[in-house]
């Protein structure tokens, strides 16, 4: 969490150094630390901070991973792959939170836009599939399982719910 901060201080000391260098010196002596500030400001439009939220999250850290989310200025503008983990890391704390609906949305934008990891992928449709099943719509869910089975997943706890989700889908049934 701390480094997210230190972006923060780092762009407004480039731009406070470059003003005052401006001030004694001159813009010939000053504009690299503009550079500077801009080159991280346009780092923090583009890429946000979702690794760390991420990373967080897998820590079992959701209001901290949410406070980071937080802190992103416009998700459009993220750079595909890092708009596809901010929308998973938010969609998994609507989750947590069990907000059905924003999470199937976020989880949805997710996919569509392409997470790196297969076992991101496969557990994004595990929890869309849950989501469904909870929902009441099988056949929803059948689809979601349906697709979390296609990705190369070699994760056993995406495995095992997804048995577990197919069992209770076969127990719903009869």
């Amino acid at each position: 969490m701390a480094t997210v901060y230190l972006r923060y201080l780092l762009i407004g000391l480039f731009f406070i150094l470059g003003a005052v260098l401006q001030f004694r010196l001159g813009i010939s002596q000053a504009w690299y630390l503009y550079l500077g500030g801009v080159l991280l400001l346009l780092t923090q439009a583009f890429m946000g901070n979702v690794w760390t939220a991420h990373s967080l999250l897998k820590r079992g850290k959701a209001a901290d991973a949410e406070k980071v989310l937080d802190q992103v200025w416009f998700p459009g503008l993220l750079l595909r792959r890092n708009r596809a983990y901010y929308y998973f890391s938010l969609g998994l704390i609507y989750l947590q939170r069990k907000d059905m609906a924003p999470a199937s949305e976020m989880l949805t934008e997710a996919i569509e836009l392409g997470l790196e990891h297969p076992n991101d992928s496969a557990l994004a449709c595990l929890n869309l599939a849950h989501i469904h099943y909870v929902q009441m719509r099988p056949e929803q869910a059948r689809h979601w399982m349906k697709q979390a089975r296609s990705f190369p997943s070699n994760d056993l706890l995406v495995k095992e719910n997804l048995q577990k989700l197919e069992q209770a889908l076969a127990a719903r049934n009869n």
